[in-house]
């Protein structure tokens, strides 16, 4: 029997910005691009910037390509709004000064590509820039003459008293923050802490461990070596090319005082010989208001060579597709409403939702 996976992340947005590919993310282990601040001083208590940057580079997905692709040169970074004031380099792709004391512009090479980048080298909220709200960083680019628009939320929150966060950062085997499986990422390295918000120290006394969604389950992780290895003492999962069947769902778990924390995670395998069109009626992730979400997924077979724009490829006979739907907010398996349910309103409540397609062959 074969069987192959595909998961399609979907959130409320209000205002309708289309297609957002996913974002990759270098940081430091351990931390995170949450900007968490002092209600009174506006002084960052985790993460750090300035001394602990982060770089932002664009990871465009193509499920034909069967790989991560290079967007053509010319992307322009912005600042929390998609508008010709917000972004952030200027007609030469050169930072703008209302933006070069915070980032600065680099290159990230991945799997024998070159993306662009975005060095975030202070902080982003402080006496000066007393943001309250969450911030949002898009690259707004072009793969194959098409536009995509990729984005990454920082939260911003104020923090007074003891507030935790579960934080799980994300290191390959070619040292980026890279959670697709290629033949220049031989793992995945999950690390997870749970942090004290206040004052952004971790938790040493909570119990880390980690789930694989499996048949609208989630059972735990063991410890298995070359596919699935735990160190709970870490609270590290490394994941190798044998515990991902085209794309997968875990989360990592914290348990402290009484109280549970969880972060989806979301591997994917560029080997796989097949793969899913998901045939989803949105583009990219993001719902508006008012729209329900339809699915027509397709199943094709991986060919050498083969790029986007190939037109011969006919879709794979005799699968059957199953839907598994889990909240990203908590991880939870949504059982309410299935696939064709999904709506802003919903999407909202649940933080997301991540639909796992598995499609299955006799």
């Amino acid at each position: 029997m074969n069987n192959v996976s595909k998961i399609k992340t979907l959130y409320a947005y209000e205002d309708g910005d289309t297609i957002t590919p996913r974002m990759g993310v270098q940081i430091a282990s351990g931390h995170g691009l949450q900007q968490f601040y002092n209600a009174e001083t506006h002084n960052v208590t985790n993460t750090d910037f300035s001394t602990y940057h982060a770089t932002l580079f664009p990871q465009p997905y193509s499920s034909k390509a069967g790989a991560v692709v290079e967007p053509a040169a010319g992307g322009q970074w912005y600042f929390n709004n998609i508008a010709d004031n917000a972004g952030i380099l200027d007609a030469n792709g050169v930072v703008k000064q209302t933006f070069s004391d915070r980032f600065e512009i680099t290159t990230v090479q991945l799997n024998g590509k070159t993306f662009p980048a975005l060095t975030i080298k202070a902080n982003l909220v402080n006496s000066t820039n007393m943001i309250s709200t969450d911030i949002y960083i898009y690259y707004v680019g072009q793969y194959g003459g098409k536009q995509f628009t990729c984005e990454q939320c920082i939260p911003v929150q104020s923090v007074v008293g003891d507030a935790y966060m579960l934080m799980v950062s994300v290191t390959g085997a070619s040292g980026l923050g890279d959670e697709v499986l290629s033949d220049d990422n031989d793992y995945i390295l999950y690390t997870a802490a749970l942090q004290m918000m206040s004052t952004g120290t971790n938790i040493n006394a909570a119990v880390i461990s980690f789930e694989h969604f499996n048949n609208g389950v989630w059972s735990p992780v063991t410890n298995n070596t070359g596919v699935t290895e735990v160190n709970a003492a870490n609270g590290t999962l490394k994941i190798y090319e044998a515990a991902v069947n085209g794309s997968e769902l875990f989360r990592a778990k914290a348990v402290y005082n009484g109280k549970t924390w969880y972060k989806v995670l979301n591997p994917t395998d560029e080997h796989d010989p097949y793969y899913i069109v998901d045939g989803c009626s949105i583009d990219g992730d993001m719902v508006k208001r008012g729209d329900t979400v339809t699915w027509n997924p397709k199943v094709f077979k991986r060919h050498n060579g083969m790029n986007e724009e190939d037109e011969d490829v006919t879709a794979s006979e005799g699968w059957t597709f199953t839907y598994s739907l889990v909240a990203q907010k908590t991880g939870a398996v949504i059982t309410d409403f299935n696939q064709n349910g999904i709506t802003f309103e919903r999407l909202s409540a649940h933080g997301g939702i991540a639909t796992r397609i598995q499609a299955t062959r006799s």
